[in-house]
């Protein structure tokens, strides 16, 4: 491809233009955000190969132009954007949550001559910004799209993932917002209550364990504020689902029935050693 248009250059688009780069899959990567220091951190580190002042520059001639907002932004800068889009471009994104937002969005696109294809990589860390950047953060991982009209459109986009090392799967937005409740958006509110809940002053006795569960609650309040609020029916069902389990076990360890816990514990232990993480 000649031009990339990356609109929103932190972690995952300075990763996924840095990754593209590095692969010689695209000759342009042009890149638009807030903060021109962060967008000066993604030149200087092979993120992108330009910096855009203005939105209509960024997606002019763009091949595929990816949104890489916080989720409540993306429907309206998309529609901004279109205008300014060449014909046949290719609109695509890397939201978490997808069914509310982009009902009738291949339609609007389509009007102006160009399409809309959802994507949602499932990688992160829980730093932020251009400096974040890996190229290899989508190595191994799963990229799920969520439309496949128009065809050329998609394979376009899921050319593009691969490109980084990711294997790509088809969903439709629904089934996406509630698979990705339960194994993305609940965990990172676990790891939020049980930050929430523990004094600082107990941090000298914690150990890998409480580390490794509280990650997740350092990532950005404003992305997560957009993905809670716009899954949250889904996130609801989850949550309930999760409550009803954590009622089982405390009934259990506060019957002292041992065999029923050892039961649940050896139950919790099989289904986390099937699963395999690249």
């Amino acid at each position: 491809m000649n031009k990339i248009a990356i609109l929103g250059v932190g972690l995952i688009g300075a990763s996924l233009g840095k990754a593209l780069l590095k692969n010689g899959v695209v000759r342009v990567v042009t890149g638009f955000g807030r903060r021109r220091t962060n967008l000066e951190t993604a030149l200087e580190s092979g993120c992108i190969t330009e910096i855009a002042d203005r939105l209509e520059d960024a997606v002019r001639d763009a091949e595929i132009i990816v949104v890489c907002t916080p989720v409540e932004t993306i429907a309206q800068i998309i529609r901004y954007a279109l205008p300014f889009a060449k014909s046949g471009a290719v609109f695509t994104d890397v939201g978490s949550t997808k069914a509310s937002l982009f009902e009738d969005f291949h339609g609007i696109c389509e009007a102006h001559g160009c399409a809309f294809i959802g994507g949602h990589p499932i990688a992160g860390k829980e730093t932020s910004g251009a400096a974040a950047a890996d190229e290899n953060l989508f190595q191994g991982k799963t990229v799920v799209l969520t439309n496949r009209i128009p065809e050329n459109a998609f394979h376009s986009v899921e050319d593009m993932w691969k490109a980084t090392g990711a294997r790509v799967v088809f969903m439709s937005a629904t089934e996406h917002d509630a698979v990705l409740a339960q194994t993305s958006h609940l965990p990172h509110l676990l790891a939020c209550v049980l930050s929430a809940v523990t004094e600082p002053k107990l941090y000298p006795f914690s150990g890998t364990g409480y580390n490794s569960m509280t990650r997740l609650a350092a990532g950005s309040p404003e992305v997560w504020r957009d993905i809670l609020t716009d899954n949250k029916q889904n996130i609801l069902t989850a949550m309930d689902q999760f409550t009803a389990s954590y009622c089982e076990l405390r009934e259990i360890l506060e019957n002292g029935d041992t065999q029923a816990l050892e039961n649940y514990l050896t139950r919790a232990r099989e289904n986390r050693n099937r699963l395999t993480l690249p």
